[in-house]
């Protein structure tokens, strides 16, 4: 396992065992302090355990990853820049939004068409 890997799988220990202390000390005065310690740990460490067990030794990126990467950035902005305008469309003529909806929407689509993207350039090969 890589050295930065390890340090990251510590780290996410420090703060799972610091957050699980803070929950038995306090008997839950603190919940959100530990509910983020404890939710901070977990994904360091799973994180950590999926990069190692999906690039090993190995490099994370290289140049084509990097721009494979960007492509596909560059692509999902376009898409949520649609999806921001068609929900525009929606709140004007067909329904009122509420903006807490309107924002989880487009952080959904936003991640979601970054990582299709992302795949899809990975399995095409190349950006033509």
């Amino acid at each position: 396992m890589k050295i930065e890997y390890k340090h990251r799988v510590a780290f996410g220990l420090v703060l799972l065992l610091l957050g699980i202390a803070i929950e038995i000390i306090w008997k839950g005065a603190y919940s959100l302090l530990t509910s983020g310690f404890l939710a901070v740990g977990l994904v360091l460490i799973i994180g950590s355990a999926v990069k190692h067990l999906k690039f090993g030794e190995g490099p994370d990126r290289d140049e084509r990853t990097i721009k494979l990467g960007a492509f596909a950035l560059a692509y999902a902005w376009l898409v949520t820049f649609v999806f921001m305008s068609l929900l525009i469309l929606l709140d004007h003529y067909l329904f009122r939004l509420v903006a807490s909806h309107a924002l989880i929407f487009t952080m959904a689509v936003a991640t979601l068409s970054a990582e299709f993207f992302r795949w899809y350039f990975k399995r095409k090969g190349d950006i033509e």
